[in-house]
């Protein structure tokens, strides 16, 4: 019996020691994990802010050149309509190849100045809006391009 008994000790410490051990080792992985799983969620909740950011800058911007777009079809409009009621002129600058440049020119006391017709008129209103729209949407893209692109970590 003398034996057994620091032999008994000695299981038991052995078996404790190991059981520390065990419990040890799924602590520390479990340790692992947790930080693991707080540095993804940093990581999301550092994106996210990020998106949120970009989302506010591109709908400024989107408020802002549709604002513009706004304002040039309504100037567009205006324009259109000092025209057909005559209280603006469109004026186009034309050159006649076929005209010789020292001949003289034919005179007429009642001659109206020349015009344009009122298809060509409409269409010249069209191509201003369509150039508008074009140059509003040109500006967003580079706007765009200069704030959220160019700004990505």
């Amino acid at each position: 019996m003398r034996w057994t008994t620091p032999l008994t000790i000695v299981a038991l410490l052995a078996l404790m020691a190991g059981t520390a051990l065990y419990y040890r080792s799924l602590y520390q992985g479990a340790e692992q994990s947790r930080q693991r799983v707080a540095a993804q969620a940093e990581s999301r909740q550092a994106a996210m802010v990020q998106l949120t950011h970009q989302m506010q800058t591109v709908a400024a911007l989107d408020w802002q050149h549709t604002r513009e777009l706004e304002n040039d079809k309504k100037r567009i409009a205006q324009l259109e309509r000092d025209v057909a009621d005559g209280r603006r002129r469109l004026q186009v600058r034309a050159i006649c190849p076929a005209v010789s440049a020292h001949r003289p020119a034919a005179s007429m006391d009642d001659a109206a100045r020349a015009r344009l017709d009122y298809t060509a008129q409409r269409h010249y209103f069209t191509l201003r809006r369509r150039i508008e729209i074009a140059t509003e949407q040109i500006n967003g893209l580079q706007d765009y391009a200069r704030q959220i692109c160019r700004n990505k970590p």
